[in-house]
């Protein structure tokens, strides 16, 4: 599987791509993912910058830590700010929405708060 961006991974997600397959000089296809609705990237782009940042401040980092050290870290928090990143494009529309209901259909979400299980802050010691 190929590697994608946090971008990528969130416009995969939203399912904001198509395959299409190619034939290079030699003669072989392959499938390849093309990406869709390039104008909605500046708007993912600004969520995922929040959710990193949100990351980020739950994470509570020393201020012996780099640049460099939070940039690492931050590489296994890549599937929460993917998550979070989703969930608040799914919002769109629906800010700070409580409930829904139209004909019957009833909508709910999932406590925003929940998605960052496993993001747990740096603890100083007395």
């Amino acid at each position: 599987m190929d590697e994608y961006t946090t971008l990528e991974q969130v416009k995969i997600r939203l399912k904001q791509f198509h395959i299409e397959t190619v034939t290079d000089e030699d003669g072989v296809t392959s499938d390849v993912v093309v990406f869709d609705q390039k104008e909605d990237n500046p708007y993912i782009e600004q969520l995922i910058k929040q959710a990193r940042n949100e990351v980020v401040s739950k994470r509570n980092y020393p201020k012996s830590y780099t640049d460099e050290k939070i940039s690492e870290d931050l590489k296994q928090f890549e599937d929460v700010i993917v998550n979070l990143s989703v969930y608040d494009h799914s919002q769109a529309g629906e800010a700070y929405m409580a409930s829904y209901s139209e004909n019957g259909v009833s909508r709910s979400w999932k406590d925003r708060e929940s998605l960052f299980v496993g993001v747990f802050p740096f603890v100083k010691s007395l």
